[in-house]
């Protein structure tokens, strides 16, 4: 095919760098969200709403790593005051 050229593989490289980099997002977030939706049946049932508030405004995958790091910290204070019986 005349004046067709095919892009320079450099290019290709950054595209499909791009895509890889959105599809590990994604699947972080599908997995992160997983794992909270089952740590969330944990919280407290006063603190739900605000947890899943939270999962649902959560926008990266830091975001929800910070809310599944304080749903961790707060089912593990749950369960110490429990058992120190404070």
């Amino acid at each position: 095919m005349e004046g067709s050229a095919s892009p320079p593989q450099d290019t290709i490289s950054q595209i499909l760098k791009e895509v890889e980099e959105d599809v590990y997002r994604n699947e972080r977030m599908i997995k992160l969200s997983v794992a909270l939706e089952y740590m969330i049946q944990l919280v407290d049932p006063k603190f739900r709403p605000i947890f899943e508030q939270a999962e649902r405004n959560a926008r990266t995958v830091e975001d929800m790593n910070r809310v599944l790091e304080l749903a961790k910290k707060h089912i593990g204070q749950r369960t110490a005051i429990s058992m120190l019986g404070i």
